[in-house]
């Protein structure tokens, strides 16, 4: 009987992909495909430094360029294990603990390598630890979205945990402009549903990972992930403050829309909640003294 060890492979518990001596993905099994969301036929051919599950460790370093086991197993030949955060297709991360093992021909010499990766269960993501959080006192009533009690639960974890790259985590404040004269000239029941109007344009157009709080009164909050610089950061919220802008709600046959103010800011890695949120506090500020509809992030 022919055994097919790529048969075999496709059928193993965890993700299993194999590369050649010049690091050439060859092979890529259904787990490893279900696991990260990149398909057999986007990943064959390509070079596992292409970066595609972009590996890092619990200090945020990007192994792809500094540190990858896979290379160091080709080099040396010697077995290895770590627990990583890989890259998802779709942009999260999620934890892993990976295996590498030489290939080897009948000269023994390495000829490539292959690298097996579990999901870890042991190693709970800040996404679980989020969910396991979810209560109904967590939900705002008005605008059904995340409320500040709830906030401010996950940012003392982001602050207390240690196995989180802090340095890409941005927390933003953005307050209604000039609410006042819409609670004034249409009633509170036209500015609640404002209010729910931005809380939905949020909750549809944050990314998977990212999360959206009714702070309180017309002020709201955004903690983004995976944000590498301020460049970034604020091109993510130009698209927000867009989209909010051309948002609208119709009371009496006139369309009514806002504009806000929004101030951000990364963590850094001393802070509190309350040095978070006073430095996100002073930009949106900053925003209002600027004219309002601004971005502010330093």
């Amino acid at each position: 009987m022919k055994i097919d060890l790529n048969d075999i492979l496709d059928n193993i518990y965890g993700g299993v992909y194999y590369v050649d001596q010049n690091r050439k993905i060859r092979y890529w099994n259904k787990e490893a495909a279900e696991i990260t969301g990149f398909s057999k036929a986007e990943v064959i051919g390509k070079h596992c430094y292409d970066n595609i599950l972009q590996h890092v460790d619990d200090q945020g370093t990007n192994l792809c360029h500094n540190g990858c086991p896979l290379h160091a197993t080709m080099e040396d030949g010697k077995k290895r294990e770590a627990n990583v955060y890989l890259h998802h297709k779709d942009g999260q991360r999620i934890p892993v603990t990976i295996r590498t093992v030489p290939l080897k021909d009948e000269k023994n010499e390495i000829v490539g390598a292959v690298e097996l990766f579990l999901k870890n269960i042991k190693m709970k993501s800040l996404e679980e630890k989020i969910n396991e959080l979810k209560q109904e006192n967590h939900r705002d009533k008005l605008t059904e979205i995340n409320n500040r009690n709830y906030l401010e639960k996950i940012l003392a974890e982001i602050i207390e945990r240690n196995d989180i790259n802090k340095d890409n985590i941005a927390f933003c404040f953005l307050d209604v402009d000039d609410f006042k004269y819409i609670n004034d000239n249409y009633g509170h029941l036209v500015g609640d549903r404002i209010l729910a109007m931005i809380a939905n344009t949020l909750k549809n157009n944050l990314r998977d990972a990212d999360k959206a709080f009714r702070w309180g009164g017309d002020e709201f909050a955004l903690i983004l992930f995976d944000i590498n610089n301020n460049t970034y950061l604020k091109n993510l919220l130009e698209r927000l403050k867009l989209l909010i802008n051309e948002s609208f709600i119709e009371h009496k046959q006139e369309k009514i829309n806002v504009t806000m103010s929004f101030g951000a800011t990364k963590f850094s890695k001393n802070d509190t909640i309350e040095s978070l949120t006073k430095r996100a506090d002073n930009n949106m500020y900053e925003s209002k003294k600027q004219g309002k509809n601004q971005i502010t992030v330093n």
